[in-house]
């Protein structure tokens, strides 16, 4: 039988209708994972954001030295660093012996247990192995006056030299000497890793001081032949099993250098929450 005219009519509004009903859908649909994908990328970015704080400037020599911490946007340290401009290895012959303190960003002392650095040049090296001009650059996890307070060796100040931090306190591979062995005025106890061979010749190694029965500091040390070579560097080094507070610490030391500026970074990185 013949359908009325308006059957027809209606069933193509039908159709019609169902055929936009379904380009909506598909369209709202595609819509919906478009603002998905955008709001993940813009989330990824704000997670990767780095904020950077930066210690003051301190003339060093013919250069500048500073401090300066890399933050992450959940709040966790990235890296903590000190940079040389390229000038300080154009006349290391201005370099003083005495060390040369570079105050951290409050922020830096916020997120780790680091309260200054002590930057100390070596021209000619010292004992035991360490033989070459090179660097010292000590971590302080206590603040400056109480490091200037740290005594010269004697027969009186043994105990505190020999006052070493409890068991697990410092990582089972570095050793110290006994009595005035490794012992330095303002600065403290020097312990190194074993075997000591696995860093001959010297070029870099991470040296950790005590003072008084506390884990006091972290030593990356490295020669200027090293820091003057263009260095992409980057070692893990030993951690204890017990941390003195609670907070984040360090398990990489880096050296590099920025291609755009020549300046030379020391760095510690990836840090976990102790």
């Amino acid at each position: 039988m013949k359908k009325p005219l308006f059957y027809h009519c209606a069933f193509l509004l039908f159709l019609g209708g169902m055929i936009s009903s379904c380009s909506t859908n598909e369209e709202a649909e595609v819509s919906s994972e478009a603002n998905l994908v955008l709001e993940n990328a813009v989330a990824k970015k704000e997670k990767e954001k780095i904020n950077v704080f930066k210690g003051p400037q301190v003339q060093y020599g013919a250069g500048k030295a500073r401090s300066w911490i890399s933050i992450d946007a959940e709040g966790k340290p990235v890296e903590i660093a000190l940079t040389f401009t390229q000038e300080v290895f154009d006349d290391l012959e201005s370099l003083s012996p005495t060390a040369t303190v570079l105050p951290l960003h409050q922020k830096a002392r916020e997120v780790t247990p680091f309260e200054h650095i002590g930057v100390n040049w070596s021209p000619h090296g010292h004992l035991p192995v360490f033989l070459v001009p090179h660097f010292d650059l000590h971590f302080y996890m206590i603040t400056n006056e109480e490091r200037l307070a740290i005594p010269e060796y004697s027969p009186e100040t043994d105990a505190l030299f020999n006052n070493y931090p409890p068991a697990g306190y410092m990582p089972e591979n570095y050793v110290t000497p006994p009595g005035e062995g490794s012992v330095y005025p303002q600065m403290g106890k020097h312990w190194l890793p074993m075997p000591l061979e696995n860093y001959l010749p010297f070029t870099s190694i991470m040296v950790l001081g005590s003072y008084n029965g506390e884990f006091t500091f972290i030593e990356p040390m490295m020669t200027v032949d090293m820091l003057m070579s263009s260095p992409d560097f980057s070692d893990s080094f030993a951690q204890p099993e017990y941390f003195q507070e609670s907070t984040y610490y360090p398990t990489v030391y880096n050296i590099y250098e920025d291609p755009e500026t020549q300046d030379i970074h020391v760095t510690l990185s990836d840090f976990v929450l102790r």
